[in-house]
């Protein structure tokens, strides 16, 4: 058996197990379903949790197709512990938990550590079975005491994640196999930033055409995230098409901020294998490169919603 069948193997089995203990929650009146459906309207923007004006009615507008398969809303107030929700691959389990406060709304939210003179916090996992398009958002805050060292980035989450040898850590271009794998992953940074920020919203993208080792980093429209200050967090990345085997240069990213774009590249090649789908998404703290965080830093999470193979706009 080949690692690339292990690994969906044991990924099958954590499923598995997280459906048979969110059905015995729901069994039991302590939770609600692991994924809960929106009707029309139910979507909750900036604009009702946050206080904030000037939402952008079009968050993810125009896509190609007007459909979608199913909108996700993950309350973090039904569950008990994080690990009802996401898996994870990498980190220290400790360094993720449900804390009364802060909070975006509700009761709890998700606060994610990375320690002092360390890299990881955790990376977590929602799971799909192959995505060809994802529509998300989500809500989150850096601790106000957060610092960064000039030059340093973080990573904060994990939008889109195809599975595979070359999607993290510096192997090179992926090569558009499914054992290769991709990524889309939001950082921020303090690059030309003072160390108390505020600090640069980044897009991180492992792609076939990459020119380096790593992954093409972007700075996205100079938006400045403050420490302490609550955001609404949209991504929108659907793969490219094939055709007779070639990878066609029609993928995208999107990004959004409190309902205005910042980003938008489009044109890129994911993959040339028609398994190399989307297989996850969620939070995630990884400090730097080769840098350890200065400090213990805190990063906090609330009201993750996802529309899967379609939009929002779609669903609404």
């Amino acid at each position: 058996m080949s690692s690339r069948d292990r690994e969906k193997e044991a990924l099958e089995e954590r499923v598995a197990e997280h459906e048979k203990k969110t059905e015995a929650l729901s069994s039991g009146g302590a939770a609600t379903s692991r994924r809960q459906l929106l009707g029309v309207g139910g979507l909750l923007g900036a604009g009702s949790i946050l206080g904030l004006s000037g939402m952008a009615a079009d968050s993810a507008a125009a896509q190609t197709e007007a459909s979608y398969d199913e909108v996700i809303h993950l309350d973090y107030n039904d569950y008990d512990s994080w690990d009802d929700i996401y898996r994870m691959s990498n980190g220290n389990p400790d360094n993720l938990t449900l804390v009364p406060s802060p909070r975006a709304s509700g009761e709890s939210a998700l606060q994610l550590r990375a320690r002092e003179g360390g890299h990881w916090g955790l990376s977590t996992h929602y799971d799909f079975d192959g995505l060809h398009e994802i529509n998300g958002r989500v809500h989150f805050a850096l601790d106000s005491g957060w610092e960064m060292n000039r030059g340093d980035s973080c990573r904060l989450w994990n939008c889109a994640i195809a599975r595979g040898d070359s999607n993290a850590g510096g192997d090179g271009p992926p090569d558009g196999s499914d054992e290769a794998g991709w990524s889309n992953r939001m950082y921020v940074s303090s690059k030309g930033i003072e160390d108390s920020g505020p600090y640069k919203l980044e897009s991180y993208t492992y792609h076939m055409d990459q020119k380096k080792r790593w992954g093409d980093e972007i700075h996205t429209e100079m938006q400045l995230i403050e420490p302490g200050r609550w955001y609404e967090f949209e991504y929108y990345v659907r793969v490219n098409t094939i055709e007779n085997g070639e990878a066609l240069s029609d993928g995208v990213v999107r990004y959004w901020l409190d309902g205005e774009q910042v980003h938008e590249w489009t044109g890129l090649r994911f993959r040339n294998d028609p398994d190399n789908l989307i297989d996850t998404t969620g939070p995630v703290m990884h400090y730097g490169g080769y840098e350890t965080a200065p400090k213990n830093l805190y990063a906090y999470y609330d009201e993750h919603s996802m529309a899967l193979n379609g939009t929002f706009d779609a669903a609404e």
